[in-house]
């Protein structure tokens, strides 16, 4: 497609994710006020001080964000990294602008809960978000069609192996669930899928899951 050539995919997700961020500063720093004084209207002066006061915190906070690095990862695979780095930018973005409040207008018209409210806000509403989208779109990769598999073997290697096949964009495959003799993991989830039994309930889970393929992810196991 043209749109492609002009604007890669990746290009455009990111541009999304900027406008994304961008709108959500703004709506933090007007909720916060509006939380600070109780859902009520405004008062006059501490309305137009905020505004005025966007005018520092938006580009500081947008500098943050690119500095932390929220643009090279993609909200498909969102993960507790991403969300530390949305922790960091948004806690030292908000401390580096209200230096600048201070030292530009001593922060007038600034109560000192906003600050606290702001932060909590916003990273609320860049992280939510961005898991949302994850959860939505490996909701739809569990119900996809396939191959149910069976994996055997909960550990790294079986994480890893449910990992790569749901997001193998061809949904050959579908796991279902693990088998694993550790019994400190049976009825525990990995990648969404339940540890529901061990290798000698395998017949029966074979038949009471309708399993298609059982995969083995246990590098030491023997031929036997």
């Amino acid at each position: 497609m043209v749109l492609d050539r002009v604007f890669p995919h990746r290009l455009r997700s990111q541009s999304t994710a900027l406008v994304h961020d961008a709108l959500m500063v703004p709506l933090a720093w007007t909720a916060a006020y509006w939380l600070r004084f109780n859902l009520g209207d405004l008062p006059p002066d501490y309305y137009d001080y905020g505004l005025r006061a966007l005018l520092i915190i938006l580009p500081v906070q947008l500098i943050a964000f690119a500095a932390f690095g929220l643009y090279r990862g993609v909200w498909r695979f969102a993960s507790l990294p991403d969300l530390l780095k949305i922790l960091k930018s948004v806690i030292i973005g908000t401390a580096i602008a209200m230096v600048l409040l201070f030292v530009i207008t001593r922060a007038e018209g600034v109560p000192r809960s906003v600050p606290v409210i702001y932060t909590l806000l916003l990273i609320s509403l860049l992280a939510g978000p961005r898991l949302i989208y994850r959860w939505f779109k490996d909701r739809r990769l569990y119900l996809s069609p396939g191959q149910r598999v069976l994996i055997a073997g909960s550990g790294k290697a079986g994480e890893m192996l449910a990992r790569d096949i749901l997001r193998n964009p061809q949904n050959t495959y579908r796991p279902v669930a693990f088998v694993d003799d550790n019994p400190r993991r049976l009825g525990r989830d990995i990648q969404g899928l339940r540890v529901v039994g061990d290798y000698g309930a395998l017949p029966d889970l074979t038949k009471k899951l309708d399993i298609d393929i059982i995969m083995l992810a246990m590098p030491s196991a023997t031929s036997a």
